[in-house]
C-alpha cells in the first residue's frame, strides 16, 4: 500500500490470514529460528519470492536481486543498516504499494510515500502539493459531505462537482449515492474528483463508477498468488462495469487525477476509462493496483506485499506506471496557496466549450 494502509474485503483479509496462518505453520515446524539480521533478510526476500504478485509482468529476476543484496547483510549490522538494505531491494520492485513498517520507534515508515522518478532519478513524493480539497470546494455552491469519503456541490455554468476520498459501507454509499444522482442529472456535465483517493474497496468503487456507465463493460481482471512459485495464481476474475442507481449519469463527465490517486481509486478511474463520454485531466495515477496484505518479520517489524495481477482489457498492466490522463494537468502549490486550482478550473472549461 505504500503509506496507506488500506481497507481490504473480509475475503482478502481470510487470504492474508491464511498466508500468516501458514508462515507461523512453517515456524512451527523444527526449531524457531532466531532474531538476527540474517535470519529477516532471509524471511523478508522469501515471503516476497512467495507471495509476490508480479515478478513476470514486471520482468523481475528476484534470486538475483537476493543475491546482489545477500552479501551486506552480516548478524552485527545495526537496525539501520538493515532497514537500508530492505528499502533498497524493495525500491528495485517499483511498487507504490511496498511498505516497511519498523516497529522500534526510530526508523521512519519506507516508502512512506508515493515512488517517483524523474530523468532516471527515484523521488518519493511524501506530501500532495497539487490538490487540496478545501480550496476545490470554494468553486462550489452547496457542498455536502455525505459520507466520510464522498461529498459533492453545484459548480457554476451548469456542472457539479464529486470529491472521492475513499470508500465507504457499501450500503451507505448506495443510498448515498441514488441521492446524488438524482440532484447531477440535470446538470450539463460532472466533475469527480479522486486526486485525494488513496484506496479503499474495489467493489465500492466499481459501484461508484457503475454510476456513470452507459453500458456493461470489462473493465479489469485480477489473479492472486496461491502458491510458492512465481507462476502460481488463483483463477482469473473478470471485472465489470455496468450502470447503478435508477438514474445513472451519461452525459459529459471528467475525472480528475493525480500522482496520489491509488488502489481503488485508479481501479475506479479504470473503469470509467472505458467509455467515451468519461475523459481524465491531471497527472498520471500512482501505478499500485493490487492489495497488499502484512507479514512480520522475526523482529517484529511489518512489511507489505503485493499479492495481485491486476490487468486492464487486452491483459496490460499499469503496475508501477500508472494510468496517463487524456489531458494533462497539473496545479502548483503557489497555485493553491493562491485559491486556484488550475485542473478544476481546465476541466470545468472543457465542459463548456
Amino acid at each position: 500500500m505504500k503509506p496507506i494502509k488500506y481497507i481490504h474485503s473480509l475475503f482478502i483479509t481470510a487470504i492474508c490470514s491464511s498466508f500468516i496462518m501458514a508462515s507461523c505453520e512453517e515456524e512451527l515446524i523444527g526449531p524457531e529460528k532466531a532474531n538476527t539480521p540474517t535470519n529477516n533478510f532471509e524471511q523478508f526476500w522469501k515471503t516476497f519470492d512467495e507471495h509476490y504478485g508480479m515478478f513476470d509482468v514486471k520482468n523481475i529476476d528476484w534470486k538475483a536481486i537476493h543475491d546482489q543484496f545477500k552479501p551486506k547483510i552480516n548478524d552485527q549490522m545495526t537496525d539501520e543498516e538493515l532497514y537500508k538494505v530492505l528499502s533498497d531491494m524493495i525500491v528495485l520492485l517499483n511498487d507504490n504499494h511496498l511498505n516497511l513498517y519498523p516497529t522500534n520507534g526510530k526508523l521512519p515508515v519506507f516508502p512512506g510515500g508515493v515512488l517517483s522518478y524523474r530523468n532516471g532519478q527515484l523521488q518519493i513524493l511524501k506530501v500532495q502539493e497539487d490538490y487540496d480539497l478545501e480550496v476545490a470546494k470554494k468553486y462550489t455552491t452547496d457542498y455536502k459531505q455525505v459520507t466520510e469519503n464522498i461529498g459533492y456541490g453545484k459548480l457554476a455554468t451548469n456542472l457539479a462537482y464529486i470529491n472521492l476520498k475513499g470508500t465507504d459501507g457499501l450500503n451507505d454509499v448506495e443510498k448515498q449515492m441514488e441521492k446524488i444522482m438524482t440532484s447531477v442529472n440535470d446538470v450539463s456535465g460532472v466533475i469527480i474528483d479522486i486526486r485525494g483517493f488513496y484506496g479503499g474497496y474495489d467493489p465500492v468503487s466499481q459501484y461508484v463508477a457503475g454510476c456513470f456507465a452507459s453500458s456493461k463493460k470489462l473493465y479489469m481482471t485480477t489473479k492472486k498468488r496461491n502458491g510458492p512459485l512465481h507462476t502460481d495464481f488463483t483463477e482469473t476474475a473478470e471485472w465489470y462495469i455496468e450502470p447503478k442507481t435508477s438514474m445513472p449519469y451519461t452525459k459529459p463527465v471528467i475525472v480528475l487525477t493525480s500522482r496520489f490517486t491509488q488502489s481503488a481509486g485508479e481501479t475506479f478511474a479504470l473503469a470509467l476509462k472505458q467509455f467515451d463520454h468519461v475523459k481524465a485531466i491531471g497527472d498520471t495515477t500512482a501505478g499500485s493496483f493490487s492489495d497488499n496484505p502484512n507479514f512480520e518479520m522475526y523482529n517484529g517489524w511489518m512489511f507489505s506485499v503485493s499479492v495481485g495481477d491486476y490487468r486492464a482489457p487486452g491483459g496490460v498492466s499499469y503496475e508501477g506506471f500508472g494510468l496517463p490522463p487524456d489531458v494533462y494537468s497539473k496545479t502548483t502549490k503557489e497555485d493553491l496557496l493562491a485559491g486556484k486550482d488550475v485542473t478544476l478550473e481546465k476541466a470545468m472549461e472543457m465542459l463548456t466549450h
